[in-house]
């Protein structure tokens, strides 16, 4: 009997030395140090729309917390960097080619607000050692939206996206209270100098390290602090802040990715990904986004929503997909209603907030339908 439990613990023993060392050899990629690549960045040049402009005047000012070892896995980029459209080869082109810091952006006017939506990509959600349950994946996106008052010019609401989740940020006087979704908070805007200010065009928004979160810099998920002067604390000691590239500005990847401001470019998701998507061409496997819903209603009938971005490593038994994708704005993750906030903000806020005073859902050269029904 005793020679049985002794070979019994014997067998336990040796299986789980057999584990711990599968997973130190499995997480090499995760604890060596993450260098900079020679092959340059190969995305295509950035997309323009009428509304550029507008897009440019309230671009948002994003503090990213990094990791000291590892950082360069937190420096946002374009989704194309290693020269397609491709999600599942994200991972490993990683390795091989130079980031070039962007932000993807759609903007609809109605005949009171600029409703402006921003997507982040990154092409790891990582973690610095993984049990492989879902704790990292390939490629990652996260989303924000910023309205406008067009009678004022003031940004008077901030959406933000983190891990599925979402929440609202609007002050008092905005004319935004909450209802069935709960206003978070107060958010931060900075002027042109950047320094805080209530009338300031440029939302404030963290963004965290590994799983890249986003959160206005107020609340108390954030891990940085702007200061009166426009100086900038992160709790960690290590962060970028990424600012709009003044015109001319080169945008490149940091060398360094513990501090510094780093420029980044603004890229339109209405004439460079809207089109793949409306052809059928940018979801599916093999592809750049995936895991569609249908959305439906008064304005557009989409069959694909894409979810995700299309990957096929490191995200443990609940799939692979799992980065959100610039399409994907909602309060929640259901089907039905995922993507409203992108394609029909003005309605989708006004079923879930209480909003007084002027607010129109009549959209002006509405462009995701090429004869759109338009709102009230």
């Amino acid at each position: 009997m005793k020679n049985r439990r002794k070979r019994s613990l014997l067998y336990f023993a040796g299986v789980a030395s057999v584990l711990i060392v599968s997973l130190i050899a499995s997480n090499a990629h995760h604890l060596a140090r993450v260098r900079k690549p020679v092959i340059p960045n190969r995305g295509a040049n950035v997309a323009r729309e009428p509304l550029t402009p507008i897009v440019e005047q309230y671009a948002p000012l994003i503090y990213a917390a990094t990791e000291r070892c590892g950082g360069r896995q937190d420096i946002i980029s374009n989704n194309d960097f290693d020269g397609d459209l491709t999600g599942n080869n994200n991972w490993e082109n990683f390795d091989r080619y130079e980031l070039k810091p962007t932000v993807y952006y759609a903007i609809l006017e109605t005949e009171t607000h600029y409703f402006i939506s921003y997507h982040l990509f990154h092409p790891r959600d990582w973690n610095h050692f993984t049990v492989w349950l879902n704790d990292t994946h390939e490629n990652d996106g996260e989303n924000f939206q910023v309205v406008v008052r067009k009678n004022d010019g003031r940004v008077v609401l901030l959406w933000t996206q983190a891990h599925y989740r979402s929440r609202v940020y609007s002050f008092a006087g905005s004319g935004i209270e909450s209802a069935a979704t709960r206003v978070t908070g107060n958010f931060q805007t900075v002027d042109s100098n950047g320094l805080p200010s209530e009338s300031g065009t440029h939302a404030c928004v963290f963004v965290e390290s590994q799983g890249h979160g986003i959160y206005g810099t107020l609340d108390s998920s954030s891990e940085v602090r702007v200061n009166a002067d426009g100086s900038y604390r992160f709790k960690s000691g290590s962060g970028l802040l990424f600012r709009p590239a003044r015109a001319g500005e080169e945008v490149k990847e940091p060398a360094i990715t513990s501090s510094g401001e780093v420029a980044y470019q603004l890229d339109s998701i209405t004439m460079k990904l809207w089109p793949l998507l409306r052809d059928g061409k940018l979801t599916g496997d093999g592809k750049l986004l995936d895991g569609s819903y249908r959305y439906r209603d008064e304005l557009v009938d989409i069959k694909e929503v894409p979810r995700f971005y299309d990957a096929n490593r490191f995200s443990g038994p609940l799939r692979s997909d799992r980065g959100i994708s610039p399409f994907a704005l909602d309060f929640s993750f259901k089907r039905g209603t995922l993507g409203a906030l992108f394609f029909n903000p003005a309605k989708r806020y006004a079923e879930r907030l209480k909003i007084t005073g002027s607010w129109s859902r009549k959209y002006v050269a509405y462009p995701f339908v090429d004869v759109a029904i338009f709102g009230s």
